[in-house]
């Protein structure tokens, strides 16, 4: 996930990304910025030498404001809720959350920053003290004893008994984390809560017993707070852990927790697209659809996928798509995402990769672009990172050729000399929509079918 500042200048925001240490600044700011393109032009006119030293000291100038004042403005929105733009008004609050969570200052003060806030910052706390319940029993590790941290390792599981409250320590050091595992086995789908007690900073978590487990709802500390997720029958676990990686031994007040879980019937609506062969049918334009009881399909991505944050593909959900077009498709998740998204693009169910994204937008939508035929089929997958909700499936036509008229390059209705102009640009490559014949290379024989094909393309 790349950092970003967005710079104002003149009626545009340009971007520059620091890809690594060695990254000039400089070099992307005043290239595209006015006061370059001002200096590019005042030196070619021969202006004097010392234009350009003045053209780079405006562009040190431009470029301390981005790093210095920008950021500073970003901070002018309150820790406790979620709002456009990075960090928050209480400078302590600020660095403590995104030391946590740097995505919060890097992309978007969002609802999980404002809910890390409130676990996190004074500020956001409430006044009245909280006064944690004697718990009937106490979970099965000893406190500071090794941790068991991964779902492939889980030696003792409490049992989750409704009504009864547990207790436990969430400790930390500075390398490791408790992580505390209770389950509960149903016979029906029930409304699952947990309503946990702590004055630390703790996060609960409700998760099928897969491994890797599918998160079915998340939740950070409170007194008290409610997590709850309508779970189907069979066996549910229940993760407790701390937040920070800090000292927090078994002494300290901030690493007791207690939990009570109830449960109350309920109905887990299903959903009709949750395998690749319950594929729905979409064509381009928006498809608006709710992933939360979505199970997760063993359709495996591989490395090439891997952005910078694992491989993890939960909660996913299928479409099928056929192309009346030839050439270039984007498919998206990239409007109003509500949870962090990903997707990816199959020829066929089990079949060939097409296309991956993750964080192509805010860090929670994806965004990719894959090449069809007239008249293939692929079969396009969107999930989240272990949780679900509504999410917007978005596919527009980015470079294509109408399959009923495909000498028209330029898509303008009409083939013309534009067309021929297209085509001609193209000559001598490989495939692609001017090889309008199909022999694999743009000729003069695609350029004779567009002057034969000359006219409305309904003629």
């Amino acid at each position: 996930m790349n950092r970003h500042i967005a710079c104002p200048l003149g009626r545009h925001a340009h971007q520059f990304f620091f890809v690594n240490s060695n990254a000039n600044p400089f070099a992307y700011l005043c290239p595209n910025s006015w006061a370059g393109s001002w200096a590019r032009g005042a030196l070619q006119r021969h202006w004097p030498v010392m234009l350009a030293h003045w053209v780079t000291a405006l562009c040190a100038v431009v470029a301390a404001w981005c790093l210095v004042i920008s950021p500073a403005q970003a901070q002018t929105e309150p820790c406790c809720s979620s709002h456009v733009g990075t960090g928050c008004l209480n400078q302590q609050c600020n660095d403590t959350v995104c030391q946590l969570d740097p995505f919060c200052c890097s992309l978007a003060w969002d609802d999980r920053c404002a809910v890390e806030a409130s676990v996190l910052c004074e500020t956001c706390r409430p006044v009245d003290t909280c006064e944690i319940p004697t718990s009937d029993l106490e979970e099965m590790t000893m406190c500071e004893s090794a941790a068991a941290n991964t779902c492939d390792n889980v030696p003792d599981i409490r049992a989750l008994i409704p009504d009864l409250k547990l207790g436990g320590r969430a400790w930390s050091t500075e390398t490791n984390r408790d992580v505390d595992w209770f389950e509960i086995t149903l016979d029906s789908p029930q409304l699952l809560s947990i309503q946990m007690w702590t004055q630390g900073p703790i996060a609960v978590a409700i998760m099928d017993d897969q491994c890797p487990p599918t998160t079915l709802a998340e939740g950070v500390d409170g007194c008290p707070s409610i997590t709850q997720a309508c779970v189907p029958a069979g066996v549910t676990r229940v993760v407790v852990r701390s937040l920070l990686f800090e000292n927090i031994s078994c002494q300290d007040e901030r690493s007791r927790y207690t939990i009570q879980a109830s449960i109350a019937p309920c109905t887990l609506t299903p959903v009709v697209n949750d395998r690749c062969d319950m594929a729905l049918p979409v064509g381009v334009g928006d498809t608006c659809t709710d992933t939360t009881n979505a199970t997760t399909e063993t359709t495996w991505l591989p490395n090439s996928c891997d952005e910078g944050a694992g491989l993890a593909f939960t909660h996913d959900v299928w479409f099928s798509f056929t192309a009346t077009a030839s050439g270039i498709f984007q498919a998206s998740t990239c409007v109003g995402p509500t949870f962090d998204s990903r997707l990816a693009v199959y020829s066929d169910c089990g079949g060939d990769l097409l296309a991956c994204s993750d964080d192509t937008y805010d860090g929670v939508g994806a965004s990719a672009e894959f090449q069809m035929t007239c008249g293939a089929t692929a079969l396009i997958r969107i999930g989240g990172w272990g949780s679900g909700g509504l999410i917007t499936l978005s596919l527009n036509s980015i470079a294509t050729v109408s399959c009923a008229c495909p000498a028209d390059l330029d898509g303008s209705g009409e083939i013309d000399s534009a067309d021929v102009g297209a085509c001609l640009l193209e000559m001598g490559s490989f495939g692609g929509p001017a090889d309008i014949d199909g022999d694999g290379e743009v000729s003069s024989g695609d350029i004779g079918l567009i002057l034969l094909s000359a006219g409305p393309c309904d003629s």
